[in-house]
This record gives structure tokens, sequence and C-alpha cells, in this order.
């Protein structure tokens, strides 16, 4: 048997409650779908004053202090990976949506990563980043994904939407090249995932496949918005990923891990896959599997 701690959506902080009752648990593995990086006054700020605004609609003001809190954040995210290495316990992760990706832009938009800011040098024997990749252990194959926070915008019927609902407050230059950005990273993505649950499925023989990502899949009842934070425009609405959930319904993995939405925890399923959206670690939230 062996048993794996899922814990995630850390945005900066751990605490010593759940780092002793890791320790206590003993797990073989440790798995995060992500958002190492974070605090609660970049994420007020972002979705006050930046969230559904182009660069000309931010004062300088507020711009010097996201960038400020935005340095903040990575430090902070920083020395929680440093904490959880200090276990010596092997973690397989993911880059969360407020992570430093490494991709030259993410399905939501431009996600660049510099080299004063990445997690990328924190890698070793202990810590793992992940994306990407297939992860074959004893018992169990993993499956890891990355960070898209895309809103199911991929869809036909969810890009007229989507587009119709950004020219109310996007230039319509902007609005279509990020959509053509966004479509192309789908495609490069959608590729990807298609030949990792092949040989996932191939290197499995029996064993559970297990898939790691940050958001959770599209239309379930786990990518829900409803956080206090939360702009009113996305209240109620399902802010899932598209990709995710069309690479479940094909290839069926026993188990699905994600995060991103916190209000949203607790299990679904689509078809024989069950999902789990593990909640964030600020709220002492996690989860033990043993396999």
């Amino acid at each position: 048997m062996v048993k794996l701690f899922v814990i995630g959506d850390f945005h900066g902080k751990i605490s010593n409650s759940l780092f002793v009752k890791i320790k206590k648990e003993k797990p073989d593995f440790i798995l995060s779908p992500g958002d190492f990086c974070g605090n609660e006054n970049l994420s007020k700020i972002f979705f006050k004053y930046i969230y559904g605004k182009h660069e000309g609609e931010i004062s300088n003001k507020i711009g010097k202090e996201y960038k400020r809190l935005d340095k903040l954040s990575f430090k902070s995210g920083v020395e929680v990976i440093k904490k959880l290495k200090q276990l010596k316990i092997p973690i397989y992760a993911v880059h969360g949506n407020w992570d430093p990706t490494p991709y030259p832009y993410d399905l939501g938009g431009i996600k660049k990563e510099s080299k004063k800011e990445s997690l990328k040098p924190l890698k070793d024997k202990i810590f793992r980043l992940s994306d990407f990749s297939v992860i074959n252990e004893e018992d169990f194959v993993l499956v890891c994904g990355g960070s898209s926070t895309s809103a199911g915008i991929i869809s036909v019927k969810g890009l007229k939407e989507e587009l119709k609902a950004c020219l109310d407050y996007h230039e319509v230059g902007e609005t279509l090249l990020q959509f053509i950005r966004a479509k192309k990273e789908f495609i490069r993505r959608k590729i990807i995932y298609k030949k990792l649950f092949s040989r996932a499925k191939k290197v499995a023989q029996g064993r559970p496949i297990i898939f790691l990502t940050h958001n959770c899949p599209y239309k379930t009842k786990l990518d829900i918005v409803g956080g206090k934070n939360s702009p009113k425009s996305a209240k109620g609405k399902h802010v899932g990923s598209y990709l995710e959930r069309k690479m479940i319904e094909r290839f069926q993995p026993n188990i699905v891990l994600c995060g991103h939405i916190h209000e949203s925890y607790g299990t679904d399923k689509i078809k024989k896959s069950v999902i789990c959206n593990i909640g964030s670690s600020l709220d002492g939230r996690f989860k033990i599997l043993e396999i």
C-alpha cells in the first residue's frame, strides 16, 4: 500500500499544524496542484483593479503596488517549498496560476517567467515540478498537467460568448490576439495530453492512473466561483478547464486531483473518473489517498 498526501493552493503560507499533520501521517509521496505563491492582498488588488482590464486602464500606483506584492508572493512561495522539502518526502507538483509559469503564454493570457522569478531552481530529488509528464511509480501512474485556467472558452459556443463579454472592457485587437494565442496553446496542449495519456494507458498494466493538474475540469460542481474576493461578474459561473474536461472524458483516469477554486472543494465524477478538488491549505484542507 502507498499513502499519498495531497495539498495545494498555499498562496505563500503553510501552517505549523498542517506541517505537523504531514509529518504524523508519514506519506510515501506528497502531490500538489500548485499555487505555492500568492498572498491575500495581491489577490484583492488583482480582482478589484486589474481583472478584466488592459494595461491602459490600470493606474501607475496600482501597477507599482501589484508588482511589489507579486515579488513578495514569489518569495513566500519559495519559502513554502523549502519548508515542505524539510520533510524529506518526495513531492510531485505542477505550477498553479499564481506561480511563475515556464510557458511562453498560458490559456488565459501572457504568463512569462523571468530568470529572477522561477521555481525551477528548487527542483531536485525531493521536489519535482512535473508539468506535462508521466510519472511511472510502483503503485500508480501519474499524469501531470499544468496551470491552465481557461474557463471553457475554447468551444465554438464558448469562444463567441467570451469574445462578446470581452468587448465590454478590451480593445478588439487585444481580445482577438488573446484568443489566437489561447487557441494555439490549446491545440499544442491537446496534442501533448493525448501523448501523455496514451503512454500512461500503455504502462499502467492495472495500476490506477492519477491525473494531477491545477484547475478543475469545466462544468462540474467543483469549478463554480463563489469566493468573497471574486469579481461579481464571475460568481456562480463555471470557470474550470475545458481542455482538461475533454481529456478526462476521453481517457478516463481513475482519479483527478485539482484545486484552484477554493470554495468549491469536494468530489464529483465524469463518467468513471473520480474528480477531487482538494481545496486550499489556507483553509486547512488536504486529502489523503491510500492505494
